[in-house]
């Protein structure tokens, strides 16, 4: 009887990967992503729980990403953060994702000038605004397009599983200022070159960071190839 049990568990175990999906060991570590899809669902809230209970054995990578709050330790509370983000639950948001709902908005501007121009719209995702706020946060500690180990800040596209095959890469930095529109209409207003590699048919990624500094100022970096 114990043998059937045993039989039926393991079964179950394989349905329910099956049933969520594969989880990629050499996914980039994007906070709520779990199975490393570059999308934070449902789903990985189920992942996340199934760590905390013990169920899901998780590679570095994937225990970072489920650990949302960013505490050391997988717990209840990091799947039903992960429910509130995919719900787009306004303080989760804000407090797990600084300034998201800004960047989303540099993006929006920016696609709509793109439309106006007869340009393709740049499809954005979790994964390219993870992008730019992981160079956000490198900017706020150096000051430098490289990255912290020296290496040329093109290298996050392939770390957040964005293609950037097409074009030459750009980074614009440190603009303190907090809002997205404004953020953009400062960049449009100049006219600067990453502004028009923006507006050209070469452009095919965006990463938009932002990390506050305080209530009124942020770091902000751009990325385009």
């Amino acid at each position: 009887m114990r043998k059937f049990i045993s039989t039926l568990l393991a079964a179950a175990t394989v349905i329910a990967s099956l049933s969520f999906g594969m989880i990629s060991a050499d996914a980039a570590t994007i906070k709520g992503d779990v199975n490393g899809d570059n999308n934070i669902t449902l789903r990985d809230a189920t992942l996340a729980q199934k760590i905390n209970v013990g169920s899901l054995s998780p590679s570095t990578n994937q225990k970072n990403s489920a650990d949302f709050d960013s505490n050391n330790s997988v717990e209840l509370a990091d799947a039903l953060l992960i429910q509130k983000f995919v719900c787009l639950d306004k303080t989760t948001l804000d407090t797990y994702s600084p300034n998201r709902v800004n960047r989303i908005a540099f993006l929006d501007l920016l696609n709509a000038d793109r439309a106006a121009a007869g340009l393709a719209e740049i499809q954005y995702n979790d994964a390219m605004l993870e992008a730019g706020n992981i160079r956000a946060k490198e900017y706020k500690q150096t000051g430098k397009n490289e990255r912290l180990d020296g290496r040329s800040f093109t290298t996050i596209f392939a770390e957040c599983n964005l293609s950037a095959a097409n074009g030459s890469p750009y980074e614009k930095s440190g603009t303190d200022v907090i809002s997205g529109e404004r953020l953009y209409n400062i960049y449009k207003n100049e006219n600067s070159t990453v502004f028009k590699y923006m507006m050209s048919s070469n452009c095919k990624v965006v990463c938009v960071g932002s990390i506050p500094d305080t209530k009124t100022t942020a770091t902000w970096v751009i990325d385009v190839a």
